[in-house]
């Protein structure tokens, strides 16, 4: 999956697993991260990332690809809390 969101000050990318945002600095993160901190309020982020968690998840669960996403996890053996 790749999509852009909008922002007037900064740029957010969502391509294949991972984050990517660019306010000044680029900064990246796994998105698999981003749903963590989006779940529990705690994982290892930029504080850029941190500021557009809530919006890449609400984009995921818009587009439903949250849920291929953590089924994906699920199948593999993953987990999502640990």
């Amino acid at each position: 999956m790749r999509a852009k969101l909008g922002y007037k000050d900064k740029l957010v990318e969502i391509a294949g697993s991972e984050v990517l945002v660019f306010d000044g600095k680029l900064y990246t993160a796994p998105l698999e991260e981003v749903v963590r901190y989006y779940l529990h309020g705690s994982a290892v982020l930029p504080p850029a990332v941190r500021e557009v968690s809530n919006d890449v998840v609400r984009f995921l669960l818009r587009t439903g690809d949250l849920e291929t996403f953590v089924q994906s996890r699920i199948q593999y053996g993953e987990s999502l809390s640990d």
